[in-house]
């Protein structure tokens, strides 16, 4: 198919939306994520160590759109935080610590621990607003041992990462609304039918699980405050059913002997200050205020995502522990403390009896209850389904095809079986008392977690004071959390009789990551290397655009002239498949051709990129290519004016201002490797991109800071591209020249476009290469 001179195509070209900067910086911030691939060979000693794969290219997939609002962002973290621990934990703390003070001390603390641990996450959040949560967190701050903290954060999602407890809720209270004996096996086997219906829910008819979860959200939020109010309306009647005489006790002080004490002794009577004792009653409150951090997993599909994290966290934080703490002096009033000590899980449904007697409050009540721990399931599991997916792409799961893959109903079905195995598997476990039992085993391993992220946030503070922090936590706040978390962590090894948390999980993460980062890549003679994904946290709009060929005039464009340049050089490499070859070969290959090309008198390479389907070369994957990577279909320039003049100093510290005194531009050198027709690279004449078009966007990287421009549509652009472009064409990209003089290009945005009429042509596959370009 021969294409005359100075076609005019049209194609489709994504650009950035034209959105107001004043809406936060959350907008602009862009973040990335590692992920593990298997290379072959070993790394070349002489290779230069800053010549890493670049990882600041936007991708051709953005993320999804910002449909959560404050209100919606605030029900994500209440209707997490409420499940089944203010219906079933305060009997096991009264019970372990042996007195009402101590019991609401304990709740009271918990909440102000809590907010500890919040503005931790809010740190975080505010300065890495994305989604992942704790997994980019601690992925960001310890990039070395290597994958240490990706396999901690792995085995404990998958181990840990359970819903067992409220599966456990759920079938006592409905065997409780049914007068039956809420035997062992009878429970169990209402938790494993829970949890199963939910897979199949959420893996099978995805809109009809996140419409159920959303209702649900509500009503437990409305039980729980149906609960304070009807604790109020007790506290003024004194009114309540005494199940022992089937008769109605009218005023409070015939509550009091059985019930709160009247006396400050009293209130702390029997007290148990063991602080084994204390740290286990401890672990599960935190229980109950687990899921404050819940909204960091979806930072990228909230609006606004700084502002909003720090107010919806913040408040739903405040209106948990008032509804905690309210909700356990309704229980202290109206249940007899005798019987909260022998009620273990069932405290909240003997509340509903006492005071609605035992049709309407042994019934209709705890069936809420445990629609509302149901609803906590159907969160969760929705949640760690998606956490599994990430974990099975990332390798560290077998049949992670399978696992990650969201076929055949457009649903995390792996994930969701990733999740569903465990938790089942906790539920079978014959304890006699089981809900005890799992949230010690779930809290016990989180204060690593807490711990890590609370001394990383500390060290970024010393080692990255760069990065931008909207919100900064409170110092002796981040102190206190760190050495609580350290005396939680030792609690158990103090003698008592009462149950200890598990470490278990700890061994058996360093043994996996021992195994699979370190000696199998010894014995199988393999390395792991990290890839990145970019994601673009601002809105794109398509635009159709009329894109000029210039085959046969390639020369009258230049770097100068437009900021472009075709570039006739036939390459020695032809399949681009090994990283350390192309850094080896390809890469003074190119520093040859672009002296060539510009007269420039030093070339430093610091990065290159390979686009190609992955699914058509198995060769890359085997080969460990980093920088595999689909087209971009993003207008954009990789560095800004700043960045550009950084990356000096970054790639070349000990001559960065010598270099500086003299002409340098930043240079991307873009190859075919097969002759391209789908997808091919489009280029702006650079005149006519004015500075208003462009939008400096941040990135963030583990070891430093960034920045891109990103472009907004105007019909002005002149865009160009050579058709069936071969891999002996190579187009030279100017993204940065510090010579600013009439008529010279300074930079150039660029970027992949739709071409209707070669949809059906192969999948493009092209490298591009970026230099620091210098000039006597």
């Amino acid at each position: 198919m021969v294409k005359c001179s100075h076609t005019r195509r049209t194609g489709v070209v994504s650009f950035l939306l034209q959105i107001p900067t004043s809406t936060g910086d959350g907008y602009r911030r862009i973040r990335k994520s590692t992920d593990s691939t298997v290379s072959s060979g070993s790394l070349q000693q002489d290779i230069d160590v800053t010549r890493s794969v670049e990882d600041d290219v936007l991708p051709e997939t953005a993320v999804l759109g910002r449909n959560l609002g404050w209100s919606s962002a605030y029900i994500i973290i209440i209707s997490r935080v409420i499940g089944s621990g203010i219906f079933a934990t305060p009997g096991a703390i009264v019970s372990s610590v042996g007195s009402i003070g101590l019991s609401l001390l304990l709740w009271v603390a918990g909440a102000m621990i809590s907010w500890c641990g919040l503005a931790v996450s809010l740190e975080y959040g505010c300065m890495l607003p994305r989604s992942g949560g704790e997994k980019v967190y601690l992925e960001f701050t310890y990039r070395r041992p290597r994958f240490l903290a990706s396999t901690l954060v792995a085995v404990n999602a998958i181990l840990l990462g359970f819903t067992a407890s409220n599966c456990i809720v759920f079938g006592e209270y409905i065997l409780f609304a049914l007068g039956i004996e809420p035997d062992p096996l009878r429970v169990r086997l209402l938790a494993v039918s829970l949890m199963t219906a939910i897979t199949i829910m959420h893996g099978c008819f995805l809109r009809t699980g996140i419409f159920v979860q959303n209702l649900l959200g509500w009503v437990k939020i409305g039980l729980v405050v149906f609960m304070v109010f009807t604790s109020i309306a007790v506290v003024i009647s004194g009114s309540v059913y005494k199940p022992s005489s089937g008769q109605t006790l009218h005023g409070v002080s015939d509550l009091r002997p059985a019930g709160f004490p009247t006396t400050w002794a009293g209130l702390w009577e029997g007290s148990v200050w063991n602080w084994g004792i204390v740290s286990t009653a401890l672990f599960k409150i935190f229980y109950s205020y687990a899921g404050l951090q819940n909204v960091n997993n979806v930072l990228n599909e909230v609006r606004d995502p700084v502002r909003t994290l720090r107010s919806a966290a913040t408040t739903a934080l405040v209106t948990a522990c008032l509804l905690y703490f309210l909700v356990n002096v309704a229980y202290f009033l109206v249940v007899p403390l005798d019987e909260i000590k022998e009620s273990g899980e069932l405290i909240a449904a003997l509340f509903f009896e006492r005071i609605f007697g035992p049709t309407f409050g042994r019934v209709f009540l705890p069936v809420a209850v445990a629609i509302s721990a149901a609803g906590n399931v159907i969160v969760v599991t929705f949640a760690l389904a998606r956490l599994n997916q990430e974990i099975a792409r990332q390798g560290f799961l077998p049949f992670g095809d399978f696992l990650s893959s969201s076929r055949p109903f457009g649903a995390p079905l792996g994930g969701l079986i990733v999740h569903y195995i465990p938790s089942v598997v906790v539920i079978s476990i014959p304890a006699q008392n089981i809900y005890s039992f799992i949230l010690n085993v779930e809290g016990y391993p989180a204060q690593f977690f807490v711990l890590a992220t609370s001394f990383g946030l500390i060290w970024l503070r010393t080692e990255r004071p760069d990065l931008k922090r909207p919100y900064k936590a409170f110092l002796p706040a981040v102190w206190f959390r760190i050495l609580l978390s350290l005396a939680l962590i030792v609690a158990p090894f103090v003698p008592h009789e009462g149950e200890s948390g598990s470490d278990h999980f700890i061994i058996f993460a360093l043994v996996y990551w021992l195994f699979l980062a370190v000696l199998l890549p010894k014995w199988g003679h393999y390395r792991l290397e990290e890839g990145t994904d970019t994601f673009m946290s601002r809105p794109f709009v398509a635009v159709n655009t009329l894109v000029t060929d210039i085959s046969g005039n390639e020369d009258k464009y230049n770097l100068d002239s437009h900021g472009f340049q075709i570039y006739r050089h036939e390459s020695k490499e032809k399949e681009f498949i090994d990283t350390d070859k192309i850094k080896r070969e390809y890469y003074p290959e190119t520093e040859q051709l672009l002296k060539d090309a510009t007269g420039a008198s030093r070339i430093f390479i610091f990065d290159h990129t390979i686009r190609r389907p992955l699914t058509n070369n198995p060769a890359a994957e085997v080969a460990g290519n980093t920088a595999l990577r689909t087209p971009v279909r993003r207008v954009h320039i990789d560095q800004s004016y700043a960045a550009s003049i950084d990356r000096v100093s970054h790639h070349l510290p000990d001559e960065a201002e010598q270099l500086l005194q003299k002409r340098f531009q930043i240079i991307n050198v873009w190859r075919p490797i097969k002759t391209v027709y789908k997808d091919p690279l489009g280029v702006v004449d650079a005149h006519s991109v004015p500075e208003s078009d462009l939008l400096g966007a941040a990135l963030i990287y583990p070891n430093r800071k960034g920045e891109t421009y990103l472009v907004k549509p105007n019909p002005a652009h002149k865009w160009f591209f050579k058709y069936a472009q071969r891999p002996d064409e190579v187009t030279l990209i100017k993204c940065f020249d510090t010579l600013e003089a009439p008529g010279i290009a300074r930079r150039v945005p660029h970027s992949a476009f739709t071409d209707p009429a070669e949809e059906d042509k192969d999948e493009r596959q092209s490298i591009e290469v970026r230099a620091l370009v210098f000039y006597d």
